[in-house]
């Protein structure tokens, strides 16, 4: 078989890498180095264009994989076309680490509607809550885990020689907040206007960005240490050799545990208090609110054999 997986949108959240890498390491194990391709994703997930040359409707694949929290009111929008074009070449679709965005039974009635009129050959959730949701559909849906928690397989981390030697901050920059420790506990304070804090317990911090695609250079490098790129290795190594790591970033908490590091979700931005989160639920990293937290890698493991053998049964 020859597969297709779209995936991409790095330069505007380098989080989506952390699961694109995973994705793609996954699916070459099952389907074969050779046979799994990686397709860019349609534009109008990020941008309202409407000239653009549809490269998704012309690939000669037998299956296409979607992944991410892709089950949402856009999807129609954005693949409606697409879909079209691959049922008429009898192209299948299925998707894999998948997850809501609204987390309501409107939006999971509306995509199921929308995907009627389609040959999907299965699912694969990342989050407890949309297989909830899915499950009862005409496809298979299959209860799994984030394809992040593959990121360790999938890369081959370049070492540094400060290791342990920094706390991550990876924040939105207006909602960056003051992390203290008191009481074997971390304590999170509202920051002052223009006060970044340099150091926590002693150890040096080194912000990460998320977003390349930004034009505002000034403002983002105003404060020490802040790593920026539009490519995800550098900061794969980085959280994986960090102390600890702070974030309100979803796939930046969720790439640091499978590489073995510990991590701490702080809730500060819009996007961090939506249902994105719940696939640290999961992991059984439930913790990762209150304190940095490290992965149960026996269970992890165990998880990551089931989608695998899941997979096989479509080869």
């Amino acid at each position: 078989m020859k597969i297709g997986y779209i995936g991409g949108f790095w330069a505007t959240n380098i989080g989506n890498s952390f699961y694109n890498l995973g994705a793609e390491y996954l699916l070459k194990e099952v389907y074969g180095q050779e046979n799994v391709h990686f397709i860019p994703d349609p534009p109008q997930w990020m941008w309202n264009v409407t000239n653009n040359y549809d490269f998704i409707s012309n690939v000669d694949v037998d299956l296409v994989f979607i992944s991410g929290p892709c089950l949402n009111y856009n999807l129609s929008k954005v693949y409606k076309k697409i879909f079209d074009n691959f049922k008429k070449n009898n192209i299948k679709i299925a998707f894999i680490s998948v997850g809501v965005s609204a987390y309501t039974e409107e939006e999971s009635k509306f995509v199921k509607n929308f995907l009627d009129n389609y040959d999907i050959e299965f699912m694969m959730t990342r989050d407890e809550e949309t297989y909830e949701f899915y499950k009862d559909s005409k496809f298979n849906v299959y209860n799994g885990l984030c394809t992040s928690m593959f990121l360790n397989d999938a890369v081959n981390v370049i070492p540094v020689r400060n290791s342990n030697k920094y706390n991550i901050f990876n924040f939105t920059k207006s909602r960056e907040p003051l992390i203290k420790k008191a009481d074997e506990k971390y304590i999170i304070k509202k920051r002052k206007f223009l006060t970044f804090q340099k150091e926590l317990e002693g150890i040096k911090i080194i912000r990460t960005n998320n977003t390349m695609f930004c034009r505002l250079k000034t403002l983002l490098f105003d404060r020490d240490n802040i790593y920026y790129s539009d490519l995800p290795y550098g900061y794969i190594s980085i959280l994986k050799h960090a102390n600890l790591v702070f974030s309100d970033r979803v796939h930046t908490c969720a790439a640091t545990l499978i590489m073995g590091g510990e991590a701490m979700y702080i809730k500060g931005s819009k996007r961090s208090h939506d249902g994105r989160n719940n696939l640290f639920k999961r992991i059984k990293a439930d913790t990762i609110y209150e304190k940095p937290t490290s992965l149960d890698f026996n269970y992890i493991n165990n998880e990551k054999e089931k989608m695998k053998q899941f997979l096989l049964e479509y080869k």
